[in-house]
């Protein structure tokens, strides 16, 4: 890890002749520690021969380091003079000492060093003798950025109103406001404890021997529990949504990962607890080096399993290019704002559990599992969600069924709470995806075959099967009956990975997005053409007229030349403008349950339900659809806490599809009441809503009614997208900056263009951060060391489009089933892929500067990072030049 560096450099005084800049490199546009930090003065005469001067950088070894001799080279020399800057790299690269170090290559960080250096001197050369092409690369890339603006674009039918209509998320300004209670918000209860969990240290291995003896001599610990103490199943999961098989709560004696829980310290304190878990000594046998990378794995027969094969029904013979290769994206932690915790406490009939969950059911299984005792003595109540993106299906479920445990031995309230490192280091994360291919193309880039496989890493143990999500989507939009598809599960020893926000379609569609933008460079043909040539005619006619009106819109021709007439006028600074296709298929399987009461004194409404309000406005469109059938104002209902005893056997909320399953399940509750009040409002000449109830209620008319949704409510159906993304890099450092980004989706009939346009904007935000920034990185041992926000970056508000517009397509309509709306939770996030796409371009145009084709293809697997930007443009330190 690299230590803090603290230092202090005595510079010349300033005069007139005296020019000091600075600069530092970080990892994503503000909160990040830089990675390379480096300052330059110097005093030059009135011919500008340098009369002293010092380069000092941070970020390249321990301490910080001074080019002592490239101060003397440049001693006495015309600073602005191309032969004085050549001559001065090549001694500076010489001298430069450089440290490996974890985050970061030992390549990057020289061309940082020269880069910066260069920058510097451009920085401070007079517009007299700098070359106009070469201005750019003095300019700090964020520094005239300017607050990011949106705009949104689509129709609403106020006939249908309040569905469809935008109002604001009932629960956002309580939220905006802190005022929104979550799981960890319980008050504290009488006599209760605190858990965390214990760690192992080593990434495959067995135990040998677990001594708690210290950290139970610790003031303040009450107990230390393993697998033998666990009365039922050593499990979280089997039998719950989403899972296949057992996963052990705490280790049985095999390590599987590193950091795996091996036990359970509980203390009166959370500070204690979490210590007291270090104090804990294990030893172990250990078995064999940890494989963490699904490119690794997939090489390995042993861990990997075939699981589907799908034929090509046609394959063209105009066969002139073939093109192999493949493409790997890593995975994503899905950094929820609420982190995982769990508060559980006895109660007359068992336990009352109150988690940060997506499934209350399966957090009432699971622990009666555990606990071996009947499910109906576990209560589970889920007010709202912090955020879970897939997180809280089941990787909750450890937290829960341990602090229930802890309730259970003790018969003392718990409160479970995971500190972000912990919860980094022993939860799944998206599924690493790893896809080779073989594809034959004629003359214009229409396929003819193709050879698809596609590995999904699912971490030490196949769980969540993913995999199966892709069978629908591995070709998005284009001629199915030309591709040969297999999919394989992969095993490697990292914990069981988990759905992460748009499972198996982004993974998917990526591949095959970046097949089709490789045939685009390769074959030199323009991107739009290629995938207009290659689409499945199913689509043809939806995706012809959406991509032609976001060319419109978004005024593609005209800005396509002024970005080339930029990257011709600019060396150091590259623009990229790049189109992303989508068709993201839906996974409808859902059960839950509705019930709708009136109260009789003055008509109001309350709704409970199956779903979990995880940020995605469930319960706004519940009350839109249920004041809608009632004929009454969104003012006069609440939806109150979803829990086990009035919402049983719900399935978890998942695919962007609970809100369509609980829309339809408040629909059928209204109509049943409505039918029973019929005669009584035709009796009564249609009477004022609170009249009719009042006298319903008198008349012993049930005010309550249920409504209930299978899987045979919902059907699958395609969201259609089309994004723009125009980016800006910055060539000798990897830095970057969207300028803007024009999104266009098929949202059919919304029932919240508000709601649904914050869940479009934030998908995107998350794609763009999956595909950027976020980068897990794993040491030798299987450690992660990207556990934090120190070292794992998530997009904030400078990373975001500086000018971001969200279109809803027009005329849309879907299903009068689910009121005519559509998925929108997860389908944006696929499409921040175009966000790469336009940075590949601006690399491409930098390697064309340096004497790289442009059909040369460069493969770059996982985020597009800062590194991975500035090592791929290739640049060649020759062209470093004022003139």
């Amino acid at each position: 890890m690299r230590s803090k560096i603290i230092y202090n450099v005595v510079l010349p005084p300033l005069s007139k002749n005296n020019h000091i800049v600075t600069f530092k490199v970080m990892k994503r546009a503000q909160n990040s520690q830089a990675i390379i930090n480096a300052g330059f003065c110097y005093k030059l005469d009135n011919t500008n021969r340098v009369v002293s001067s010092r380069i000092i950088y941070s970020g390249l070894r321990t301490g910080y380091s001074r080019a002592c001799k490239t101060e003397m080279c440049l001693q006495g020399k015309n600073l602005f003079d191309n032969n004085t800057l050549q001559t001065a790299i090549q001694v500076l690269v010489k001298e430069l000492i450089i440290e490996e170090m974890p985050y970061n290559s030992v390549e990057y960080r020289r061309r940082l060093a020269v880069g910066l250096f260069y920058k510097g001197l451009l920085s401070l050369c007079p517009p007299s003798i700098l070359n106009s092409r070469y201005k750019s690369g003095a300019v700090k890339l964020h520094q005239s950025r300017g607050v990011s603006s949106g705009k949104q674009v689509y129709t609403t039918d106020s006939s249908v109103w309040p569905i469809n209509e935008p109002i604001n998320k009932v629960e956002g300004l309580i939220q905006c406001a802190g005022e929104a209670p979550y799981a960890e918000d319980l008050i504290s209860l009488p006599n209760e404890v605190y858990a965390a969990f214990v760690l192992s240290t080593v990434g495959r291995g067995q135990i040998d021997q677990i001594d708690a003896t210290e950290a139970l001599n610790t003031k303040g610990v009450i107990a230390f529990y393993t697998a033998k103490d666990i009365p039922g199943a050593n499990s979280f999961t089997n039998g719950v949504t989403e899972t296949t098989t057992d996963e052990v709560l705490l280790s049985d004696g095999e390590i599987n990962f590193y950091n795996q829980p091996i036990g359970i310290i509980v203390a009166e304190s959370n500070v204690i607890a979490q210590r007291a878990a270090k104090l804990v000594n294990v030893k172990y046998s250990s078995s064999k080096i940890p494989i963490v990378d699904v490119k690794v794995a997939k090489t390995l027969t042993e861990n990997v399993s075939l699981v589907k094969t799908i034929n090509a029904s046609k394959e063209g013979n105009d066969i002139v290019t073939v093109i192999r290769g493949n493409n790997t994206i890593y995975g994503q932690y899905h950094f929820c704002y609420e982190n995982v915790v769990c508060v559980s406490w006895l109660t007359e009939e068992g336990i009352s559990v109150r988690s940060s969950t997506q499934c209350s059911d399966s957090d009432q299984a699971a622990a009666a599992r555990c606990l071996n005792i009947d499910q109906n003595r576990i209560d589970v109540d889920v007010r709202r969600c912090g955020g879970a993106f897939g997180l809280k299906i089941t990787r909750g479920l450890q937290v829960s069924s341990a602090c229930t445990l802890v309730t259970y031995k003790l018969n003392r309230p718990c409160r479970f709470i995971l500190p972000l490192q912990t919860t980094m280091r022993i939860v799944g994360k998206r599924f690493p995806s790893s896809v080779d291919y073989e594809v034959g193309l004629n003359s214009e880039g229409v396929i003819q075959y193709m050879d698809y496989t596609i590995y999904e890493d699912n971490g030490y143990l196949v769980n969540e099967t993913i995999v199966a999500l892709t069978y629908d989507v591995y070709y998005n939009c284009y001629q199915q009956d030309r591709f040969n598809f297999k999919a394989c599960n992969v095993v490697t020893d990292t914990a069981s990975n988990t759905y992460c926000r748009s499972p198996g379609t982004l993974e998917a569609i990526t591949a095959t997005e970046t097949i089709l933008e490789r045939i685009s460079y390769e074959l030199n043909i323009d991107p739009v053409t290629v995938r207009l040539s290659n689409l499945d005619p199913k689509f043809k006619n939806i995706l012809c007229e959406m991509v032609d009106n976001l060319k419109k819109d978004a005024s593609y021709n005209e800005r396509k030349k002024q970005v080339e007439d930029y990257n011709s006028k600019n060396r150091w600074k590259k623009r990229g403008l790049r189109f992303i296709f989508m068709k993201w298929k839906s996974t409808p399987s859902y059960y839950s349950d509705v019930n709708v009461s009136v109260l009789r004194g003055d008509g109001t409404v309350i709704i409970t339900h199956g779903g979990v309000e995880i940020g995605q406005g469930i319960n706004t469109k519940a009350i839109q659809v249920c004041a809608y059938y009632f004929g009454i104002s969104v003012d006069k209902i609440k939806v109150k806490t979803n829990n086990t005893t009035f919402n049983p056997n719900t399935m978890a909320t998942i695919g962007s599809t609970t809100s369509q399953a609980i829309c339809i399940g408040v629909q059928r509750a209204c109509e049943n009441l409505l039918e029973k009040l019929k005669p009584l409002r035709i009796e009564l000449n249609n009477p004022k809503w609170e009249s009719l109830i009042q006298e319903a209620f008198k008349r012993g008319i049930d005010l309550q009614s249920h409504g209930f949704v299978t899987t045979k409510d919902l059907r699958y159906f395609d969201v259609y997208g089309i994004t723009l993304a125009e980016v800006e890099i910055d060539v000798l450092t990897g830095e970057w900056s969207i300028l803007r980004v024009d999104l266009l989706e098929d949202v059919g009939r919304s029932v919240n263009p508000l709601v649904d346009i914050g869940q479009i904007e934030g998908a995107f935000v998350m794609g763009l951060g999956y595909f950027t920034t976020e980068e897990l990185i794993y040491d030798k041992t299987g450690e992660l060391l990207t556990d934090r926000t120190w070292s794992y970056k998530i997009p904030q508000a400078l990373d975001i489009p500086i000018d971001f517009r969200v279109y809803f397509k027009p005329k849309p309509y879907n299903d009068d089933l689910v009121l005519g709306a559509k998925a929108v939770g997860e389908p944006a996030t696929v499409m921040a892929l175009s966000v790469p796409f336009a940075m590949r371009e601006a690399i491409v145009s930098a390697r064309n500067e340096a004497g790289i084709p442009s059909n040369e293809w460069f493969q770059i697997d996982g985020p597009y990072t800062t590194e991975k930007i500035c090592v791929a443009a290739a640049t060649d330190i020759k062209d470093f030049k004022f003139y």
